[in-house]
């Protein structure tokens, strides 16, 4: 599966170069100002933003302050703003990195893989818990437990975005496809088996009333 990189960009050329460059390896959203970038990011759940600072509707500093409010998914902030004190002002308000134009397309795809964590590493480590996506196995005090498919499917986006809150319909789409016509009861069944496989880390897969499921590391 794609990463989703949402492109909040209102240069049409610029839209259509990235496109062109990342859209073998990525997912592209395309967002032409601030206010479809919001309604995108809602609607899309993307795993990176692309954020231009200059946009018609709502400015590119506001759209990063919104985002921040409920995610930390990464941000690349790529402006034609080139001071320090602009510089400055992205990171310090949430922004990831910040690439001036005009850019290297070769090395922002560098940035994007670094932030994504797209090295191969497939083990996530909490104490005594090691999940290892490519083996499909779960070891809680060197005891391992294999995982289905989309147990590991699920585990797997849920680590990679820690500290997000996703809605049952939107773990449908990420980790069942958007084709899935099926109950979307089966993603609590499905939190119940891989909690249960958890151990005495099931508290980590947190329920969070009337919104969806968070994987949280916080024992509170």
């Amino acid at each position: 599966m794609k990463k989703k990189l949402l492109v909040i960009e209102d240069e049409k050329n610029l839209m259509e170069a990235l496109f062109d460059f990342l859209s073998d390896e990525f997912e592209i959203i395309k967002a032409f100002d601030g206010e479809e970038g919001l309604e995108k990011f809602y609607e899309k759940t993307p795993d990176l933003i692309l954020l231009d600072i200059n946009l018609p509707k709502i400015i590119g500093w506001d759209v990063c302050r919104e985002i921040r409010k409920v995610s930390n998914l990464p941000i690349i902030i790529m402006t034609a703003r080139d001071s320090d004190i602009d510089e400055y002002n992205g990171l310090s308000i949430g922004a990831d990195d910040y690439v001036t134009k005009p850019f290297n397309l070769k090395i922002l795809a560098l940035k994007i893989k670094k932030l994504l964590k797209i090295d191969g590493n497939s083990v996530y480590k909490f104490e005594n818990l090691f999940f290892d996506a490519k083996k499909g196995e779960i070891s809680v005090n060197s005891e391992s437990k294999e995982l289905t498919r989309r147990e590991i499917q699920f585990l797997e986006y849920m680590f990679k975005n820690k500290g997000i809150i996703f809605s049952r319909d939107q773990l449908l789409n990420e980790v069942w496809g958007f084709d899935f016509d099926g109950d979307d009861r089966v993603v609590d069944t499905l939190v119940r088996r891989v909690r249960k496989k958890l151990g005495e880390y099931d508290f980590i897969l947190k329920t969070i009333r009337g919104m969806g499921y968070v994987l949280d590391e916080n024992k509170n």
